[in-house]
């Protein structure tokens, strides 16, 4: 592409959005309303280093229509993008060029590309031979361009979906990469502005989460790192219905190990255990603190003989099924609040899956736990959701003869 200083430079961005900026101001942006002119200049731009063949294009914007002329369509929709060019305000110029049946993005024209600068970057700070700083500046260069993924009003366009994953991996790659050169140096704090944005623009991403909360953990911001990873797990439960991986969840045992300083004076550590005289209800738990606390419970129950009872709570459609997303996010925070204004203070519940919660019910008989879960299902029952999402129980008593 040419480098002449005649005009300004047209900037092309590609990452999060579809824009052409020209002097400043954004001249055209793609916003999902014309979507065959824009796709085809989307495609131009992805592959303006080539001519694109007389079979390329009709196979690429014609394959959902029975066209008779298919080379037509392409030429109407060329002599669309030509004048969606030439009424938007960048300069009089040929952009798009056209040989015999192929065309082509105008390589002569003074402009740049978003992906090209990433891939450049990217390219730079992985290029064998350079300084550790240098790639740590190449890579956070890398990151600070790609403002999210490729083509986003393309999305659903299968020429554009291996882009999209390929420029996304790059993306994800260039954190994990830079996150390896701060940590040999402890500069942690760089990652953290790094790590939300990509959070941001891949809000399930459990590796980008993982160095987050490492990075905060290292930072000595254990409440902040706890809550992010209550984040996370929520999300994954909730929306894809995935139970975090177990490298997270070793991370989680590791910020519960030391988000505690130490402390000598007794009744400091007493005040910080009670919850200040507000247990009104019964005790919400993550599910590693509920396993915890079910071993502590079983190796008592082995000696003593109590009575404890088990309790899971499933929610299912009509037909037996995990429920829809539509429904189930409303339905699992319904169920939630009836177990908590059901269950008595000594009794605690974890959420054990995407649709299911677990209970614990210490001193209590078969004949009362059954019809504690017959309140919870009354209590569920209250909620517009519980039309289209049932609520199930099953109780087992707690089995303490591997304990």
């Amino acid at each position: 592409m040419s480098t002449e200083e005649k005009n300004p430079i047209i900037k092309i961005y590609m990452l999060g959005r579809f824009a052409l900026e020209y002097d400043g101001e954004i001249i055209l942006e793609d916003e999902g309303k014309i979507h065959k002119v824009w796709s085809l200049l989307g495609y131009l731009l992805a592959n303006h280093s080539r001519k694109l063949g007389s079979q390329e294009l009709p196979e690429l914007l014609c394959a959902d229509e029975r066209s008779g002329d298919p080379a037509k369509v392409v030429k109407n929709l060329a002599y669309r993008l030509r004048c969606l060019l030439s009424d938007s305000g960048l300069p009089k110029e040929t952009y798009i060029v056209q040989s015999g049946g192929s065309y082509s993005w105008n390589e002569r024209l003074n402009y740049t590309i978003d992906t090209d600068e990433f891939l450049a970057s990217y390219k730079r700070a992985r290029q064998g031979g350079i300084d550790e700083q240098t790639a740590i500046d190449c890579y956070l260069q890398a990151i600070s361009i790609y403002q999210g993924k490729f083509l986003p009003h393309a999305v659903y366009d299968q020429w554009a979906a291996h882009s999209t994953t390929y420029y996304h991996r790059l993306f994800t790659d260039s954190i994990i990469s830079l996150y390896r050169l701060l940590e040999k140096k402890e500069t942690y704090e760089l990652m953290l502005p790094v790590c939300e944005k990509a959070i941001g623009i891949d809000a399930y991403d459990e590796d980008i989460y993982r160095i987050y909360i490492h990075c905060l953990t290292k930072m000595g911001r254990h409440k902040e790192a706890l809550l992010s990873y209550e984040t996370i797990t929520n999300r994954l439960y909730d929306e894809m219905g995935v139970n975090p991986s177990g490298e997270l969840r070793s991370l989680y045992r590791e910020i519960m190990k030391t988000l505690k300083s130490v402390e000598t004076d007794l009744i400091i550590i007493k005040e910080d255990l009670n919850e200040g005289g507000q247990a009104e209800c019964c005790y919400f738990c993550e599910y590693q603190i509920f396993k915890d606390i079910y071993r502590f419970i079983a190796r008592r129950v082995n000696r003593t003989g109590e009575s404890i009872f088990i309790m899971l709570c499933t929610l299912t459609d009509k037909e037996d099924e995990i429920p829809s997303k539509k429904y189930l996010a409303e339905a699992m925070e319904s169920l939630k609040v009836s177990i908590g204004k059901t269950l008595r203070k000594g009794d605690l519940f974890s959420r054990y899956s995407h649709s299911q919660f677990v209970v614990m019910l210490p001193d209590i008989s078969y004949e009362n736990g059954y019809m504690v879960g017959k309140r919870i299902q009354a209590a569920y029952k209250k909620n517009k959701v519980s039309k289209v999402v049932t609520m199930h129980y099953k109780l087992q008593p707690l089995d303490p003869k591997h304990f």
